[in-house]
């Protein structure tokens, strides 16, 4: 009995990260989206597309890694030989399924807010 315990009490006490998928759409009138994908806590990718009834070439899609917390906020840093940039994301919804909050992305010298929502997948 005491082992069946100790083995509930360690797989409840150990986390695994679930891949977080993060839709958001810029906060103007353009058609501008993004799309965070969390593989782990620590990187996945991020797509940019200026709204998907444009053409292929208006899009790109970069790998993240994870850099730093900042304010409450984790900093993940673009992983690409053409352009510099990060996604800010609120720590608070980090691993979580949430209906609303704020991004901020900088990428190739531009500022960006985005509103979004946020899903957890067991794949």
């Amino acid at each position: 009995m005491k082992t069946f315990i100790l083995a509930l009490a360690l797989s409840l006490s150990t986390s695994a990260f679930a891949r977080q998928y993060i839709q958001c759409s810029v906060l103007n009138n353009s058609t501008d989206v993004a799309v965070v994908n969390l593989q782990t806590i620590n990187d996945g990718t991020l797509f940019l597309s200026s709204g998907m009834q444009n053409s292929e070439d208006e899009r790109i899609l970069v790998k993240i890694e994870f850099d730093k917390i900042v304010e409450k906020n984790h900093i993940y840093k673009v992983v690409n030989e053409n352009g510099e940039g990060e996604v800010s994301v609120p720590t608070e919804v980090i691993g979580k399924f949430s209906d609303n909050f704020l991004i901020n992305l900088s990428f190739a010298g531009y500022v960006f807010d985005y509103s979004c929502f946020s899903r957890i997948y067991n794949d």
